[in-house]
């Protein structure tokens, strides 16, 4: 029974209660009978459907406790009070609407009532109530719609002026060396070390926009995926070449260890070693110096399973849940630590549901490290007599080791 069924009464004279309880029980209605209007204010505040009071109960003292009760309803309630009166009481130029204030919903019924009247007003008053209740929960939408949009909002406002900051922290080294050397500012010895600089800037920049093309394209549905055989060790020592200076930097240690038997998978070479060199640079960028990130490709069952996992900063328990979530950064604003867009995982989660896998994080949170293990289904190979499709441990596979 919902709570806009339920009918608080309070008619402590006479056998109105039992007898209003008795014909509401018959009609599959809940009722609670109240000894006191006090009683009777203190179950209203449980979204109650109607009210059925008794003139005997409207003392002054008593009617005023029930007009600041119905007057501290919420905008969107207008419970009925439904009150049984003789003839004289609701005739009088006294009226209960004098003596219980501007309420918006009363209703009267004359002593004696037929039971068919009775079950008629108590009806309409609830299928009201009903009404009310839906337009409550019609605003709860709209505020929770309202204040989803707010944090869409505020997250892209926090995602813009990330892109304003990376765009224009490489842009300004670049004009800032290139001006020099066009004013011949920087010695002989010197030139060699600026265009290093430009060049490392401007491919800094370059991966910048192109995450932002990326994560455009995926939202527009515009990715393409180039699909043939595809052997995933290759994929994880290739992302581990191209990530190993930014490791050496940090004196972080990557260690690989491939299974021989995770692949081949129907996929995009190119967007699968994206994937693996998002997950790694990641890893590096939150490990301190000195630290360790482990990538581990192992088959699993009908699967192959790319683990990284790193000794770094870790990933706070409530952020975990949207850690894969475009224009979301743990530490976004104006004191944001790391450098990028916050679009690397993003854009991993988007390509691997391409290939038809799935990809999750693991953390015990703040400074305990993380783990991201991507999900997805091998291509289905015809095996000859000798050879075997059960599961590996990473202890029994002739594993390939990085320093």
């Amino acid at each position: 029974m919902s709570a806009a069924e339920r009918v608080l009464i309070c008619t402590p004279i006479g056998r109105d209660a039992a007898l209003a309880s008795e014909v509401l029980a018959a009609e599959g209605i809940a009722t609670d009978v109240c000894d006191s209007i006090e009683r009777l204010c203190e179950a209203m505040s449980d979204d109650a459907g109607a009210v059925l009071v008794g003139e005997e109960a409207l003392a002054p003292p008593a009617a005023r406790r029930l007009v600041e009760t119905l007057d501290a309803q919420p905008p969107w309630s207008d419970i009925a009070l439904i009150v049984l009166a003789g003839r004289q009481f609701s005739m009088s130029r006294v009226r209960p609407l004098n003596v219980l204030g501007p309420l918006r919903n009363v209703m009267i019924l004359e002593r004696p009532v037929r039971r068919l009247i009775f079950r008629r007003t108590v009806a309409v008053a609830l299928r009201s109530r009903r009404r009310q209740f839906e337009l409550r929960a019609h605003l709860e939408e709209r505020t929770d719609l309202l204040r989803r949009e707010q944090r869409l909002n505020r997250m892209k406002d926090e995602f813009l002026m990330a892109v304003s900051h990376e765009l224009r922290t490489p842009l300004n080294a670049i004009c800032g060396w290139a001006r020099m050397l066009a004013t011949g500012q920087i010695r002989d010895d010197q030139r060699q070390w600026a265009i290093e600089v430009i060049q490392r800037n401007a491919s800094a920049q370059a991966q910048l926009v192109n995450d932002l093309l990326d994560v455009s394209r995926a939202i527009c549905g515009q990715v393409r995926l180039n699909v043939q055989s595809v052997d995933l060790r290759q994929v994880v020592v290739a992302a581990v070449e191209t990530v190993q200076p930014a490791a050496d930097a940090k004196a972080i240690r990557i260690q690989a260890v491939l299974d021989p038997r995770a692949g081949p998978i129907a996929g995009d070479r190119d967007r699968l070693q994206q994937v693996v060199w998002n997950l790694l640079s990641n890893a590096i960028k939150s490990t301190p110096k000195s630290g360790r990130v482990l990538v581990r490709l192992e088959r699993v069952d009908a699967h192959a399973e790319i683990v990284v996992s790193d000794t770094g900063s870790g990933i706070d328990r409530e952020f975990l849940p949207h850690v894969f979530d475009r224009f979301r950064q743990a530490d976004a604003g104006t004191t944001r630590q790391s450098a990028g867009l916050g679009l690397g995982l993003a854009i991993v989660r988007h390509l691997v549901e391409l290939h038809g896998g799935s990809v999750g994080a693991e953390s015990g949170g703040a400074g305990h490290g993380a783990t991201f293990r991507v999900c997805l289904p091998l291509t289905i190979i015809h095996h000859g007599a000798g050879d075997t499709a059960d599961r590996r441990t990473p202890s029994d596979h002739e594993g390939t080791r990085t320093p």
